[in-house]
């Protein structure tokens, strides 16, 4: 009995390989299409794109620390970050690009375990002590005009890790981060230093109701106001009090019991409660506020995978408005990052096809408050997102990385892109299809 059942299998199987093998087949062909037609007639711009180089990858990091997590213009040169502090890659080298000598130069090496962003204040490039690869003291480097760079340590407040900082008219420095022992909450996430780095004090939270208030990623100026969200900046969590602002006076940060995530996040549980909204480098443009999402997690059960993932563009039209989600004309593309060139607001974004495509887009406007303004500058197909993207001389440069998940691909290089490239193919952008997409 058995062995007929045995025999009756076989025979079904073997009336059914041809069809499986034939399904298959189709499945291969189908992939191969898709990706040959992808992949077909390469535009005008992709044609005058330049990859410059994988700086990254030259000093030895791999995988999803490979990101350029940001792009910063400084001295005549660009400046790139990238590492991971969930992957621990460090130390990692400071690259700059110089266009005079179109190469890239190791200027320095930090000791942390990334370089996650730049800052700029009165001529002089920063870069947050993100995750130290010793101790708790690494407050800030920092470099002059003259080439000189210099790390700011204080074994006075121990911060794990330096997420954001910020310089004031009045020339206090704020840093905003976590504390080693962050379930301590008598330590501070928060740090000032009124002496350009020579010192460093505690800058609250005071007597925070919990850790999760006690831990920052941000920090930024909107219409005259100081803000430092906590990790509780989540779409699914609607709790007063999760929102700092620092009080110039006592020279502290401060909960804010009448700001709840609304103020600056659509509340929509769309990522869940694990998922912290990083607000990244926020631009102050006609009134509006209009900052780029990352994703965070410092819960075990996904933190490897939220690490630094995009989620979306925001715009908060005014001080009082509800924020929204940036929809572009093309429908699909989610905003990564922004600059702000000649009195316009320009944005990078992605619209992913695959786990190795996507369509990158440059997009612009006057006004970001009003929803259907942003104008197509350009798009090209890339088998990586855009993480970063900056502007120097007449050229965009723009940085590749991925989202957990994605292809690791070409992450890390440098694209490169004159206007006059761009100019050229603007034709191609006033296509009625463009026109007609611009108006949705």
């Amino acid at each position: 009995m058995k062995r007929a059942e045995s025999i009756n299998r076989q025979k079904v199987f073997k009336k059914l390989l041809p069809i499986i093998l034939l399904t298959f087949s189709a499945f291969v062909l189908v992939v191969y299409l898709n990706n040959l037609l992808f992949w077909a007639d390469p535009t005008e711009i992709e044609n005058a794109l330049i990859n410059l180089g994988n700086p990254l990858a030259t000093s030895g990091i791999t995988g999803r620390s490979l990101n350029v997590w940001d792009l910063q213009v400084f001295d005549g040169k660009i400046y790139l970050g990238g590492g991971s502090t969930v992957d621990n890659t460090g130390p990692i080298d400071v690259w700059a690009y110089d266009p005079s000598l179109e190469e890239f130069k190791r200027e320095y090496t930090v000791q942390e375990e990334a370089i996650e962003h730049f800052r700029v204040f009165d001529n002089q490039l920063y870069i947050p002590a993100s995750d130290p690869k010793i101790g708790d003291s690494n407050k800030f480097y920092r470099r002059d005009v003259s080439g000189t760079w210099q790390l700011y340590q204080s074994k006075a407040i121990a911060l794990a890790h330096v997420r954001d900082l910020i310089k004031l008219d009045t020339e206090e420095i704020l840093l905003v981060g976590n504390n080693r022992s962050y379930k301590q909450l008598s330590k501070p996430a928060t740090a000032i230093t009124i002496d350009g780095g020579k010192s460093f004090q505690e800058a609250g939270i005071n007597n925070p109701p919990d850790n999760e208030f006690n831990w920052f990623f941000s920090v930024f100026t909107y219409q005259g106001k100081i803000y430092a969200p906590t990790s509780l900046l989540r779409d699914c969590l609607d709790e007063p009090g999760t929102i700092a602002v620092y009080n110039p006076r006592q020279r502290k940060f401060e909960l804010d019991l009448q700001l709840d995530n609304s103020e600056f996040i659509p509340q929509s549980c769309r990522h869940g409660f694990y998922i912290i909204y990083r607000l990244w480098h926020p631009v102050e443009f006609q009134g509006a506020l209009v900052y780029p999402a990352r994703s965070y997690s410092y819960y075990d059960r996904n933190k490897p995978q939220a690490y630094m993932n995009t989620i979306g563009l925001y715009v908060k039209p005014a001080p009082e408005a509800t924020p929204f989600a940036v929809t572009f004309p093309d429908g699909k593309s989610v905003g990564e990052d922004l600059l702000v060139i000649d009195n316009r607001l320009y944005a990078i974004a992605n619209a992913k096809i695959a786990k190795d495509k996507f369509l990158v887009y440059l997009y612009k406007t006057n006004d970001p408050a009003v929803e259907n303004n942003w104008q197509e500058v350009l798009h090209f197909r890339s088998s990586n997102k855009v993480r970063s993207f900056e502007y120097l001389d007449g050229k965009f440069y723009f940085g590749l990385g991925q989202d957990y998940g994605d292809r690791l691909g070409k992450a890390g290089s440098i694209l490169s892109i004159s206007d006059t490239s761009i100019n050229r193919s603007a034709a191609t952008l006033l296509q009625p299809e463009h026109t007609a997409a611009q108006k949705k």
